[in-house]
């Protein structure tokens, strides 16, 4: 993951995936500074993903990983 700033460190989320849609979901995260990365949560289940900073975005699918071209939703997090 990316850590930049004492304040980016204390910024995570929570990403889930439903069961019974897929059995993997996938997320593509934006950051703020132009990387992005690919995370992948089984169904029912969830993963909390660390040093995020306000801004970021990201995309889901149940289908595969999201293309970058996808449209992007403000990752809600906890800072």
């Amino acid at each position: 993951m990316i850590a930049a700033s004492g304040v980016a460190e204390a910024c995570t989320a929570r990403f889930t995936c439903s069961p019974g849609v897929s059995p993997t979901c996938w997320f593509r995260l934006f950051y703020r500074n132009g990387q992005t990365a690919v995370v992948t949560v089984p169904a029912g289940g969830q993963r909390r993903i660390f040093g995020l900073t306000p801004g970021d975005g990201y995309c889901s699918s149940n289908r595969g990983v999201p293309s970058i071209g996808c449209t992007t939703t403000r990752i809600r997090m906890a800072c």
